[in-house]
């Protein structure tokens, strides 16, 4: 057992002592303010999960506000711009809709990014909706695409005179928060005296059945691993009682699906029921087997660089995500020749990569460049290759899986 006194402690309990199961280590883009590396812990009192990284709240929330990828409606998630997308929130607007069916309750996303889920539930009648999101774009798109109330900010810096809400919305945002604890007392603060809160997240002890890239879920972003009784843990510390909870699997592009837990609780009048942690045993051991299902998956992937880098001396890089970040510390991609990083997404283009800046795939057409290919993400690596075939570029494409 590796033992370790933690830096962050236990977002859930505060626990200082866990034991590490794995240790993840990226190659960010010049001036991330994120971390390029954390050890993945468990927590020795409550069985609890989490990237044991000394990124402060504010530099998420910067992260959040100037580089979020949610922005770009083609490539990210939180808009239902694609089928996978737009079904999936559309499912949470119905699971939402069902459980409370008065359409004349005050909701708030928080972390709404494009709007998506809001858009959907205002289709099914409900016009009291207002949106929170740190990125200004994503506000902006909300508002444009849906008409729709929405401001500028995150859980820690919502607008003044906000008002409560009878129903608050985390989709997808707890795995997100550095200060859980801080997080929940705020957003607490927003419900009224029986109103609900709804929250979704991974579901972290699926992720063994729903590998489709090495360590997907260990990335900069989602530093929170939820089960059951995580977010019971978490979530009862604030008076909140739980009114239902189930699990779901939705697909994110073809042949790939996601694992998620789903919950509504409520907040009561008082609370004077002692607080009881409760210690969980099997999320170590699901994720243990993540993770060498992960290291395998890894290895295929390395073999198969290995073996086109030997025949080629230079390289593009097409996709510079989660998977890119890990490709280029863990595998041989490492030591490849380099001659340019391609991405679709706006707002990675023009980052600087190991001393190379990030293009537009219009710039790789324009400069006639004729080196293979990488494709160096699995979730978008069909769109990426229809992309290259529309284009008609002349390289040679290398699919990872």
């Amino acid at each position: 057992m590796n033992q370790k006194k933690s830096l962050r402690n236990c977002p859930i309990c505060q626990e200082e002592n866990g034991e590490i199961i794995h240790t993840q280590n990226f190659v960010l883009p010049e001036g991330h303010p994120l971390s390029n590396g954390y050890d993945i812990i468990c927590c020795d009192r409550c069985g609890f999960v989490y990237a044991d990284t000394t990124v402060s709240q504010k530099d998420y929330d910067v992260f959040y506000a100037k580089l979020s990828k949610y922005e770009d409606k083609k490539t990210a998630t939180g808009g239902g711009e694609s089928p996978y997308d737009a079904a999936r929130i559309q499912k949470t607007a119905e699971c939402i809709a069902e459980f409370l069916p008065d359409k004349s309750i005050r909701i708030l996303d928080i972390g709404c990014a494009n709007g998506g889920l809001l858009g959907y539930l205002k289709k099914l009648g409900y016009n009291n909706l207002c949106g929170l999101d740190p990125s200004p774009a994503c506000v902006e798109n909300t508002k444009q695409l849906y008409g729709i109330e929405a401001y500028a900010g995150s859980i820690f810096t919502p607008p003044q005179d906000l008002g409560d809400f009878d129903l608050v919305i985390l989709s997808h945002v707890l795995e997100h928060i550095q200060d859980l604890k801080f997080s929940v007392k705020l957003i607490e603060q927003l419900i009224k005296v029986g109103g609900y809160l709804y929250v979704e997240v991974p579901n972290a002890s699926g992720y063994v059945d729903h590998v489709f890239a090495p360590f997907q879920d260990f990335n900069t972003e989602h530093i929170n691993h939820f089960y059951h009784p995580h977010l019971s843990n978490l979530l009862i510390q604030f008076g909140l009682t739980n009114k239902l909870i189930g699990e779901k699997v939705f697909d994110v592009s073809p042949g790939m699906s996601y694992p998620a837990i789903y919950s509504f609780w409520q907040k009561q009048e008082s609370n004077s029921s002692e607080l009881v942690i409760a210690q969980d045993k099997m999320l170590k051991q699901r994720i243990l087997l993540y993770i060498e299902s992960s290291k395998k998956i890894m290895t295929d992937i390395d073999i198969k660089l290995q073996s086109v880098l030997e025949d080629a001396a230079d390289v593009i890089v097409w996709g510079t995500g989660q998977l890119a970040m890990k490709l280029l510390v863990e595998t041989s991609l490492a030591k490849a020749n380099i001659v340019a990083f391609v991405d679709g997404n706006p707002i990675n283009q023009g980052s600087v990569i190991s001393g190379i800046t990030v293009l537009s795939p219009h710039q790789i057409q324009l400069r006639e460049m004729r080196q293979p290919i990488i494709v160096t993400s699995i979730l978008s690596q069909e769109a990426i290759y229809n992309a290259i075939q529309k284009m008609k570029l002349p390289n040679r494409v290398i699919l990872l899986r």
